[in-house]
């Protein structure tokens, strides 16, 4: 009861602003006015570019973000510094190739000025893929909590795959819409992001003490196309499901194969 009144009276006071968009962004012209105007209800909209050699800040500053520069380090360090510069009593924090459907975005807007015990909420998310919004495949299912409290969240060094630790409260799960993800532009953008994630986190593991053998290498790529293709319905979504599913082994076998061998030339 002290903990629920504590909350009560924190989340009721009056602020002059609910919510603050904070994106970060390198070379995201092509994306960047999309995933900002999806998000008509934002009052604050943060910006943070690493060096873009495109015109992402202007188009951004034209869209009414603040457009702030941070060097990148890592993914999770960057995004924490993002919202660290937000002043809003919610958050957002999405990647420059997302965007709110018009579903989500009326949900949103209902949550951030309501006055919900939450302090965040999982949102599902579909990937555009091959020109096909994919409802199978080795995406399926994928929420991702991406709204919640100033100051109770915080995201922890964790290489590319950065996630955000919640404290302090519940977290709820959002039915209605999806954050649509246009994560690659070609088959060609995918892999070379795969080598270049597969790097990252065999550099992560290696520094851990991991090791990669034979099984590694060899089954968990198999289980992987297995898994995406057939039981999370890769199979039904045609040439799109079968080249992610495809893809998505091919990334499994890169980041073991890496992985084992940095131990043996070290």
């Amino acid at each position: 009861m002290y903990h629920a009144l504590i909350l009560y009276f924190m989340f009721s006071r009056k602020d002059s602003m609910n919510l603050s968009f904070v994106i970060i962004t390198l070379n995201e012209a092509n994306n960047i006015e999309r995933c900002i105007r999806s998000v008509p209800f934002a009052e604050e909209v943060i910006v943070v570019d690493s060096g873009s050699t495109d015109p992402t800040a202007d188009i951004a500053e034209r869209c009414g973000a603040k457009v702030l520069y941070h060097e990148f380090l890592s993914f999770s360090s960057q995004k924490q510094w993002a919202i660290e510069q937000a002043s809003g009593r919610w958050i957002l924090s999405l990647d420059a190739d997302e965007y709110l459907n018009d579903e989500l975005a009326d949900e949103l807007e209902s949550i951030v000025s309501s006055k919900s015990d939450k302090i965040g909420f999982r949102i599902p998310f579909r990937i555009m893929y091959m020109g096909k919004l994919m409802r199978f495949g080795p995406w399926s299912g994928e929420h991702h909590v991406r709204i919640f409290r100033n100051g109770y969240a915080r995201f922890p060094d964790s290489g590319v795959h950065e996630g955000l630790e919640i404290t302090g409260g519940s977290v709820g799960t959002l039915k209605k819409g999806y954050v649509v993800h246009n994560s690659f532009s070609s088959i060609t953008d995918q892999m070379n992001k795969m080598v270049l994630y597969s790097r990252i986190w065999a550099e992560r593991e290696f520094g851990n003490g991991r090791s990669s053998g034979f099984l590694q290498i060899s089954l968990r790529p198999v289980w992987r196309f297995i898994s995406a293709y057939l039981f999370r319905g890769g199979i039904l979504e045609g040439i799109p499901g079968l080249a992610s599913s495809l893809v998505s082994a091919f990334y499994v076998f890169m980041k073991w194969t890496m992985l084992y061998e940095m131990r043996h030339d070290r």
